[in-house]
């Protein structure tokens, strides 16, 4: 596809131009022609001879000179048709403006599939359909029906939403520039992995950001951002993702199902490719500032200058909570402010330098600071008091920022009283965000980013002891009986060929059978249900545990008993005698879920009875490297414990790292998975320890 003839053509026939005032076809011709395009426009319409004094052809081809660029603004039903005339003039690229396609059901499916098999099969850069178009503010082309041409500037941006493309607009005038801002609409050619890879490429592009509905395709999602940001240039990806919602969720049985929710899928699938995500539209907007305005910083040290000490205070708790760490100032560089600020001010960061702060005071402060290496950003906060001089103030901020080559982003907390100074501030690209936590939030994306940028390690796991034939005869056997739920028995044999360690178990159907299991054990035992009907058993009773040898069979019966009294309907096909752990360990849950055109999540935490209370866990898509599954396990609010806290000895990390390894491997070798839950693994100090006590599998129907 040809990428570059679709984003700078120098021929455009418009089929569907309209003389209609007011219509799409009308106004996107207009826009072709009034923003400075050097390029030739053809309107097609076989109702007019002129529009807009340009000769009007009757269909595309008519038009002799050769046409980079098909703009099609006709009924979904003739667009297939258009399309193919098009790919037989040799049209490499077209932008399909009409709804009626997928987004309306069954038809409209099919007539875009038509549209996708032409494009394949001429080869045509297809943007659309369903959308808006494009704008490329450098050449003066405003091939959409957007009203507003942005400023020429370093951000890519392309929406599923042409309305969202138009309010953002609109919200950034003459404040971001964008060096290309696109609709992709039903994105039936061209997506979100298309459109990254093509402008990361392209040098004048600082900043590369999208809004979706919804992503295909994972893990080539998390191949291209990583490769991005791996660049010698870096290029941050900034995502404004909606939709979040907790329906996919209800359908799920088990732990990890429900705590692998859609969004939560999303967030571990940015998270992965290195793309930051903003939470709302507003953030989005302060991010791009950020980004396209500043270098990426050193490291995470934060600087804050004030006026107003609560503003300070309201910003380094927006500053710690995201992750950044307040700037431990240097002897010297507080002897300075010590030296420069009235004794009520002070000269610990946040450094507060008083209401009555003139423009001088604050330069000085800057020049001091900034000079720290520490300091590896600045948050600048102005409230308006009687005396404050915002106009110079700015410049004072302008300045540091040049001369220090560090971010820095203004908080001009007001608005009527800094107008000359914000439109400074704007005019010369220093990020400017009126409100001191969306500020410090800001600079914690430039920080994340940064970070990922130093983490360049992606080692694959080497795995051994790996028997997929086995595990595969275990999922035809199911199959083969139709079922989709593997019995315990099943699943346990599924993962031991993966490596997996398991205590003794055997499966029994009466009293005796568990009496004798039991005193093969020789130890104490547990008995737990087993039934296709029940999924968590601890809800209703299904475990006993500590169950010495010789009570094993009146155990038995008791666990029947009181399951069958608490669900009476259910199929109870007898119990398992498992051996007990002869020491506590530290309860761990490991999981796989599959999200529907995404890929498989594997899942990470802190198990046990309360894994859905806490919600300590992490995620991550297969395939895993080994940095993956450290990365997991470091986020978790548990991992103090895990690693050893308050004088505990933590567990075998390494031994949880290659568990999580495999689990991986498992989903990659076996993608019908729909849901897998190890719940809870128990893990020790010593690796040898580690066991596995509860597992289910579910296949994909």
């Amino acid at each position: 596809m040809q990428l570059d003839t679709l984003f700078s053509p120098t021929s455009i026939a418009v089929v569907g131009a309209s003389t209609n005032p007011g219509s799409v076809g009308y106004t996107l011709t207009a826009n072709l022609l009034k923003n400075g395009y050097a390029g030739k426009v053809y309107p097609v319409n076989p109702k007019t001879a002129t529009l807009f004094d340009l000769p009007c052809y009757t269909d595309i081809t008519a038009i002799e000179d050769a046409i980079d660029l098909a703009i099609i603004i006709i009924p979904a039903a003739s667009v297939p048709q258009v399309l193919r005339q098009a790919g037989e003039k040799n049209i490499p690229a077209a932008i399909i403006i009409s709804s009626g396609f997928k987004e309306t059901g069954t038809t409209g499916t099919a007539l875009e599939d038509e549209l996708i098999a032409i494009a394949q099969e001429y080869d045509i850069a297809l943007l659309g359909p369903n959308c808006l178009g494009f704008l490329h503010p450098k050449l003066g082309l405003n091939a959409s029906f957007a009203v507003r041409m942005p400023e020429d500037g370093n951000i890519a941006f392309f929406s599923q939403s042409g309305a969202l493309c138009t309010a953002l607009l609109d919200l950034t005038a003459e404040y971001l520039g964008f060096s290309h801002f696109a609709s992709i609409g039903n994105k039936a050619a061209l997506g979100e992995n298309e459109l990254l890879r093509y402008f990361a490429q392209d040098d004048h592009i600082g900043v590369l950001s999208f809004y979706t509905e919804g992503l295909t395709d994972g893990k080539k999602i998390i191949e291209t951002g990583r490769a991005i940001l791996a660049r010698s240039e870096p290029k941050p990806i900034v995502v404004l993702k909606s939709g979040a919602t907790v329906a996919g969720t209800r359908a799920s049985s088990s732990h990890t199902g429900a705590l692998a929710g859609s969004d939560t899928a999303y967030q571990a699938l940015f998270d992965q490719a290195r793309i930051v995500r903003a939470d709302s539209l507003e953030q989005l907007i302060d991010m791009l500032a950020a980004f396209s305005h500043n270098p990426l910083p050193e490291s995470n040290r934060v600087t804050i200058v004030t006026n107003a000490g609560g503003l300070g205070v309201l910003a380094t708790d927006a500053a710690t909570k995201s992750g950044l760490v307040l700037a431990m100032l240097s002897r010297e560089t507080q002897g300075k402010l010590e030296a420069l600020l009235p004794a009520a001010a002070s000269k610990h960061n946040p450094v507060d330098v008083l209401g009555d702060a003139l423009a001088d005071r604050y330069r000085a402060t800057l020049d001091i600071v900034a000079a720290d290496d520490q300091t590896d950003m600045l948050l600048v906060i102005v409230t308006p008091q009687t005396m404050t001089e915002a106009k110079a103030t700015a410049e004072a901020i302008i300045d540091i920022k040049q001369s220090s080559g560090k971010p820095v982003i203004a908080c001009f907390a007001g608005r009527e009283s800094f107008t000359d100074g914000t439109a400074l501030l704007q005019k010369n690209s220093v990020t400017m965000i009126p409100y001191p936590e969306a500020a410090a939030e800001a600079l914690a994306a430039l920080s994340q980013v940064a970070q990922w940028r130093k983490e360049t390690l992606s080692t694959p796991f080497v795995l051994d002891a790996l028997d997929r034939e086995a595990a595969q005869k275990v999922i035809e056997t199911a199959r083969a009986a139709g079922r989709t739920t593997l019995t315990e028995m099943e699943a346990r044999a599924v993962l031991t060929a993966y490596g997996f360690p398991f205590f003794a178990t055997y499966q029994t159907t009466s009293s005796e059978a568990a009496l004798a299991a039991a005193l093969k054990i020789g130890k104490k035992v547990a008995l737990k249900i087993v039934s296709p009907d029940i999924v968590h058993k601890s809800d209703v009773g299904g475990v006993l545990l500590d169950i010495a040898p010789e009570d094993a069979a009146s155990a038995y019966d008791r666990l029947m008993a009181q399951v069958k009294e608490k669900v009476p309907d259910a199929r109870l096909d007898g119990a398992l005698v498992v051996e007990m752990s002869a020491q506590d360990g530290r309860e761990i849950i490991l999981g796989l879920k599959q999200e529907p055109g995404l890929g498989t999540l594997v899942l990470a935490g802190l198990g046990g009875i309360f894994v859905e209370t806490f919600h300590d866990v992490a995620m991550r898509f297969a395939p895993l490297t080994e940095e993956d599954a450290e990365e997991m396990i470091a986020g978790l609010k548990s991992f103090p414990i895990l690693s050893g806290a308050r004088g505990q000895a933590g567990i075998h990390l390494a031994t949880l790292y290659e568990m999580i390894g495999r689990l991986s491997q498992l989903a990659e070798d076996f993608p019908d998975i729909a849901e897998l839950d190890i719940n809870p693994v128990l893990a020790f100090p010593e690796a040898k320890h580690f066991r596995v006590l509860d597992a289910r599998i579910r296949l994909q129907p």
